[in-house]
């Protein structure tokens, strides 16, 4: 029996985020979550997920979504961001508090900036944001470290992460999931489920077929 996919966005994204992916994933049971950063949120409650989460969105979903699991296939994704003596490849924790102290007077223009060093050239219109669960996850994401709740899944793991990624450079996805399967994306960047639905589809079908 195919397990349902809970698709997780990542900081700055929404539910609509994976719409080209599942696109490619038609015969595939999904639920999206939504955590509410142009809207109200949107948490789907699951029996045994297969969890596809993008960035953040996997920190977000070991922190969150109940077990047991079918797996999870994370995607550009990693369970702790900052740097830490036991994870030296992590993003200077500076980086993010420096996000943050802006954050409180452009939340804006923090958020497009992100999404332009993401990919993304035309940001959401400022008026669509949710400053406030905007800005509560950016400083989650600044301490969340969800390293020994990943090793302490009971399913299948697969990791996909690319070369080209400014956000999460392929040294830190090594560290976040030695000892695990993970597949590298050449010369993609951080966006994989927008640059390369087609691909990531089949890469979901194969682990799928493992995981169910």
């Amino acid at each position: 029996m195919t397990p349902t996919l809970l698709l997780v966005h990542g900081w700055g994204f929404n539910g609509g985020f994976w719409s080209d992916l599942l696109d490619h994933l038609p015969d595939f049971p999904a639920e999206v979550v939504d955590l509410g950063f142009y809207g109200a949120p949107i948490i789907p409650t699951v029996k045994r997920p297969l969890v596809i989460a993008h960035s953040m969105g996997l920190a977000w979903a070991l922190a969150n979504i109940p077990r047991p699991w079918a797996g999870v296939l994370a995607v550009n994704a990693f369970p702790r961001f900052t740097r830490a003596p036991h994870f030296v490849e992590g993003v200077p924790p500076r980086l993010v508090e420096r996000m943050l102290a802006r954050f409180a007077e452009e939340p804006a223009e923090v958020t497009a900036e992100f999404l332009r060093r993401c990919g993304i050239e035309t940001p959401p219109p400022a008026a669509a944001l949710n400053p406030e669960r905007l800005g509560e996850a950016l400083a989650w994401l600044g301490k969340c470290d969800e390293r020994t709740a990943l090793k302490m899944l009971n399913c299948p793991v697969q990791a996909i992460a690319a070369t080209k990624d400014t956000i999460v450079p392929e040294a830190m996805s090594r560290a976040a999931f030695a000892g695990l399967d993970l597949v590298l994306a050449e010369g993609g960047g951080h966006l994989l489920p927008l640059t390369h639905p087609d691909w990531l589809a089949a890469q979901i079908r194969q682990f799928a077929a493992r995981a169910s």
